[in-house]
């Protein structure tokens, strides 16, 4: 007897289009694999957001940035090499890919950041493991990534409409000879900035971020119409010694590093980009005055354990 998993995709797609949209992503999205790429395809939730739908709770661009939201940078961690990442190397500069230390893994938190909102009925959030990182070696080097929002599923009708959130956050390791820098622009059509960050100084080689990984993170929040693409670039830059009045401090650094089994060599890893309606960022909304509103709606995919705008 035939079953409904017998069907074509294209007649499942027809399907799923009279559905309502909290059944689509409650529901028919966790039944399987197939459900699942059928669901995300780009054209049924550019119609879902044309229809009217009386039985949402909360706005329908909410329900849709939820099923989109997932890290947009392409190989975060280095498991697939340089792939996907556009670098610049001035002088003697080279990124080369390492593992991070057993004892060092625990420091960059387990729960899950390749995607943030996971559609599930239960606390389980996966464990994401992070084994690799980016390593600086010999001056300066920097290495960046152009998304281009429509093609990961964000129309720019849905942009304009929402003005989503668009939260960058990066894992870095510093030690006394090294420097890290952030910069994320958000860009027009025609690759015009409309609005940018840039960590300048704060990370540098003689701050308080030594011999630690640290999280660096900021929030876009009430963005303009407009945006179409987020440059995402990071650079680091190993800091030469000799050539300044730090040397003898910076030998003693070294030394100190060699003995705890550490490299003293700028690292980066677990880089993240997420577009969406939930901000994890309380430190950021403390210090801009915002007020913290979690998520008391009974059946959010999240739990309750978001910051809704």
């Amino acid at each position: 007897m035939a079953s409904i998993q017998d069907l074509p995709d294209d007649i499942l797609l027809a399907v799923f289009r009279l559905l309502p949209i909290k059944e689509l992503i409650w529901n028919c999205r966790l039944v399987c694999s197939r459900w699942r790429d059928i669901l995300d395809t780009p054209s049924l939730w550019r119609r879902k957001y044309q229809e009217e739908d009386a039985d949402l709770g909360m706005p329908k661009t909410f329900y849709i940035f939820c099923h989109l939201e997932r890290n947009l940078i392409k190989n975060p961690c280095g498991e697939d090499g340089l792939d996907f990442w556009d670098t610049a190397t001035p002088s003697n500069g080279q990124w080369k890919i390492k593992d991070v230390f057993e004892k060092d893994s625990a420091k960059l938190q387990s729960w899950d950041f390749l995607q943030r909102n996971l559609f599930v009925k239960d606390e389980w959030i996966p464990y994401q493991e992070v084994e690799k990182c980016f390593a600086v070696y010999n001056g300066l080097c920097t290495k960046s990534q152009l998304i281009t929002l429509k093609d990961e599923g964000y129309w720019d009708q849905l942009m304009d409409d929402g003005r989503p959130t668009i939260m960058v956050k990066d894992w870095f390791y510093s030690s006394f000879n090294s420097h890290y820098k952030l910069s994320v622009k958000l860009l027009s059509e025609d690759f015009k900035v409309i609005r940018e960050y840039h960590s300048k100084n704060k990370y540098k080689y003689d701050s308080e971020y030594n011999n630690e990984w640290r999280q660096v993170s900021h929030g876009f929040h009430n963005i303009p119409p407009g945006i179409r693409h987020i440059f995402f670039q990071h650079q680091g830059l190993n800091f030469n010694w000799q050539q300044s009045s730090f040397g003898a401090k910076l030998m003693k650094c070294l030394k100190m590093a060699k003995d705890r089994g550490k490299s003293p060599r700028m690292r980066i890893t677990k880089t993240s980009v997420t577009v969406g309606p939930f901000s994890l960022d309380r430190a950021l909304y403390n210090r801009h005055g915002r007020e913290i509103r979690h998520c008391h709606f009974s059946r959010c995919p999240c739990r309750g354990n978001y910051i809704h705008l």
